[in-house]
């Protein structure tokens, strides 16, 4: 006696639970597209530009390799730069009108105006620019706007400071979400923990603004010591004289 086929059952989505449009595989189930483009991280502005940035570094980065080589160059390398070019372009554009929350922060849906410190870029400064990027959106939350608006506003002018300036702003992130969740924990020793947790991010964060001061700083002091010989009978002011007022008579 032959078994009836059972009827084939599409997978449902783990998320919202229908099972009308098809799904894909991931770490948390199956998921339909709706619910992936929902809840999937670096959709922001900010970060899609970022991102075509970074196809824009590498094709330039590639084709300095190519010219310093001897090789030829592709007609497609090129046509890829020059469109990755154009979008970031138009992505970054000034915005005539900017409208400001509270605190005088930007409206989210408002696209920050980008400045590019990179006057003379080579093969290993487009690189490394590409591979920064890389790592700030690869945290899984948006910071990448964070990151490059601290570099702007603290106008880093070289690789350790921006660097420095994707540093400070995960730490912030960490530093206020963890408090966040702190506020929140139902245990004690749960929320004290999780407090601490932003508390260290903070004081590193902090010591992140001493350590670019100090890299911004005068540089050495220098102290000048002078020696006076007074002989015997006479005297000696040590000390700045301030004149009197008025004129003598």
């Amino acid at each position: 006696m032959k078994r009836k086929p059972e009827p084939f059952k599409r997978p449902s989505c783990s998320l919202c639970g229908q099972d009308s449009r098809p799904v894909t595989h991931c770490e948390t189930g199956e998921v339909c597209e709706a619910c992936a483009e929902q809840t999937r991280t670096g959709r922001d502005g900010t970060t899609r530009a970022v991102k075509t940035m970074q196809r824009s570094l590498r094709g330039n980065a590639e084709k300095a390799r190519t010219m310093a080589a001897g090789g030829e160059l592709s007609l497609q390398l090129d046509y890829a730069i020059e469109s990755a070019e154009i979008l970031v372009e138009e992505a970054f554009q000034p915005q005539a009108s900017v409208a400001l929350l509270s605190g005088g922060e930007v409206c989210p849906e408002h696209i920050p105006e980008l400045v590019d410190t990179l006057a003379a870029p080579n093969v290993v400064a487009l690189d490394a620019s590409a591979h920064r990027l890389e790592l700030v959106t690869r945290m899984g939350t948006d910071v990448a706007a964070l990151a490059l608006d601290a570099c702007d506003t603290m106008g880093a002018s070289n690789s350790l400071e921006k660097m420095l300036g994707h540093q400070m702003a995960v730490l912030h992130d960490n530093a206020m979400r963890n408090a966040s969740k702190a506020a929140l924990e139902q245990d004690p020793v749960h929320s004290v923990r999780t407090m601490n947790l932003s508390i260290r991010c903070m004081e590193t964060f902090q010591k992140g603004l001493l350590t670019l001061k100090r890299l911004r700083g005068t540089g050495e002091q220098r102290i000048v010591i002078q020696h006076v010989n007074v002989t015997q009978g006479g005297s000696a002011v040590i000390g700045q004289i301030q004149p009197r007022g008025g004129a003598s008579k």
